[in-house]
């Protein structure tokens, strides 16, 4: 997932954990002794070493702010990716795969530690600071912990396996190619009440040609399509392999528990002409037909929504976009929660999976403005 504005964005709103870290200050690091350098070490460590399926992060600069949105601070100096690369990987018994980078915010800057999924345990080969020789830290929940000899063979273990590969999926925005963060938030308006369905009613040309052509049902299927336009986001999935591992097969299966105001559909009409189809060229615009979709799948199930989703095969260090979306939308504020698991041919137990979406609800009449951005003349 792509390091941008959106993920610091959902990375500031969630509590820290076994992923996720905030350091008001920067490390102490140039000039400084062992024991206070092993901090970053450590803190490293334990990140690499830590049960989890996605993209694990370290923001300095940002000050935690528990229940609520974390506070952007910025530092005043940056650590030197090359140098910090040198530092850990010249210490541990295998090269740990992270990297700092800067990133620009408001108008200050923080400082980014990402540490993807990765073979573990790692450890180091001789005794630095306060990290011991062959002492194996990882996160427990929001802090760091030395584990005990049991972790250390199920991690072992864990990495045996891996000839499994190793997925994270995400929300996307499909039409750009963008990820975004488990947490996510989108709009849904509701355009209520909506305009008379007679307002945008085209004119009719002479001869019986031109009155054959014209669509009578236009104006009445632009208002219907702009407001279901407004109400519904759409929401796509990408699935990346982490690992050096092909997955065979791979499905996602997940559900959506029915809750007041949430509505999910897995299509929306294109925008309509004013013309009958059968004299004018289909023009697609935003929804997508469900025959188009043979890799996305939405049920209803009474109670829930099913989602099922085909990845096919996913070659190692590969990803693979859904080619079209579900659409969601909610008459009320609330939270989606997506709960699911990633099957395969070649994993030996699914993949639990939950995404979250919070959905801003707003609620106003329907006005011209709404509609003439949609409107053709002919």
């Amino acid at each position: 997932m792509a390091f941008d504005l959106q993920t610091l964005e959902g990375l500031i709103h969630e509590p820290e954990g076994t992923a996720l870290d905030f350091k008001q200050e920067q490390y102490r690091f140039v000039g400084e002794d062992d024991f206070t350098k092993s901090e970053l070490l450590k803190d490293i460590l334990a990140f690499a070493n830590s049960w989890r399926r996605q993209t694990a992060y370290i923001l300095i600069g940002v000050k935690e702010v528990k229940g609520g949105r974390s506070e952007i601070i910025g530092v005043g100096c940056h650590l030197d990716d090359a140098n910090l690369h040198q530092f850990v990987n010249s210490k541990t018994q295998r090269p740990v795969d992270f990297s700092y980078f800067q990133f620009k915010v408001q108008s200050v800057e923080i400082g980014v530690i990402e540490i993807p999924v990765q073979m573990r345990p790692i450890f180091l080969q001789k005794k630095f600071g306060k990290v011991d020789e062959g002492a194996v830290w990882t996160r427990d929940g929001s802090s760091s912990k030395k584990v005990d000899p049991d972790e250390i063979a199920k991690m072992g273990a864990a990495s045996v396996i891996n000839s499994e590969p190793q997925f994270t999926l995400d929300w996307a925005d499909l039409e750009n190619r963008k990820t975004f963060p488990l947490s996510y938030k989108v709009a849904s308006l509701a355009l209520d009440p909506v305009l008379p369905l007679d307002t945008f009613q085209p004119s009719q040309p002479g001869g019986l040609i031109h009155t054959y052509s014209i669509n009578p049902d236009y104006s009445m299927e632009l208002i219907t399509y702009v407001a279901k336009r407004s109400f519904f986001a759409p929401l796509g999935f990408h699935l990346q392999n982490t690992s050096s591992t092909a997955g065979k097969r791979i499905s996602f299966v997940g559900h959506v528990v029915k809750t007041e105001g949430i509505i999910l559909v897995d299509w929306i009409e294109d925008i309509p002409s004013p013309r009958n189809d059968f004299l004018v060229p289909h023009i697609a615009d935003f929804g997508v037909f469900k025959d188009e979709a043979a890799d996305l799948l939405l049920k209803d199930l009474g109670d829930r929504w099913e989602i099922i989703v085909d990845f096919g095969n996913v070659r190692p260090h590969d990803e693979s976009w859904t080619a079209s979306p579900f659409y969601v939308g909610s008459t009320v504020s609330t939270l989606l929660t997506l709960k699911g698991e990633l099957l395969g041919d070649n994993l030996s137990e699914p993949l639990v999976c939950e995404l979250q979406c919070g959905i801003e609800a707003e609620r106003k009449a329907m006005t011209d403005d709404d509609v003439l951005p949609f409107l053709r003349l002919g």
